[in-house]
């Protein structure tokens, strides 16, 4: 018989799961395309990273998403060609910069947004709605002890970099 309240059971739940989240949810959560043109990943998770936290040192980002400082440079640069991010020099600070959403930057994670909602309500629309209630209750107590594990640890985005 198997513990179904270890970590171990937990582990295996989502081991399993793993499949089904690449196959039909990674791509609602980071493909996306907005004004003609197809945005990668990391494009995306910068963006959205950039709307939780707040504008954030390049350093940070890096650090916090594991992207690599290389890879990084080159999603920044990008996302500021296109004017959805821009370049906020740190008062006192020469060497600096913090990155912060720009409106555009801002109407492309309401795209997002708005994409994960009708790709969730039509991905989800056959799964019954205890099933439905049960799944986001776990998602939610999976996230709760992730947060109280942050903060517990002193790790994660406890603080944000946005501007006062």
């Amino acid at each position: 018989m198997t513990d179904s309240s270890s970590p171990a059971a937990l582990d295996r739940s989502i081991a399993a799961f793993m499949r089904y989240f690449f196959v039909h949810i990674n791509p609602i959560l980071h493909r996306t395309e907005y004004r003609g043109r197809k945005f990668s990943d990391y494009e995306v998770i910068v963006a959205m990273a950039l709307h939780v936290v707040g504008q954030m040192r390049p350093s940070d980002l890096s650090r916090g998403l594991s992207i690599e400082k290389g890879s990084l440079t080159s999603v920044l640069k990008r996302l500021r060609n296109l004017g959805l991010i821009d370049r906020r020099d740190i008062p006192g600070d020469e060497r600096s910069y913090r990155v912060a959403l720009t409106s555009d930057g801002q109407a492309f994670v309401d795209h997002l947004e708005l994409q994960r909602r009708r790709a969730f309500a039509t991905l989800f629309a056959a799964m019954p709605a205890d099933e439905l209630a049960a799944a986001a209750d776990g998602v939610d107590r999976i996230t709760n002890y992730l947060k109280k594990w942050e903060d517990d640890h002193g790790v994660g985005a406890k603080t944000s970099n946005r501007a006062p």
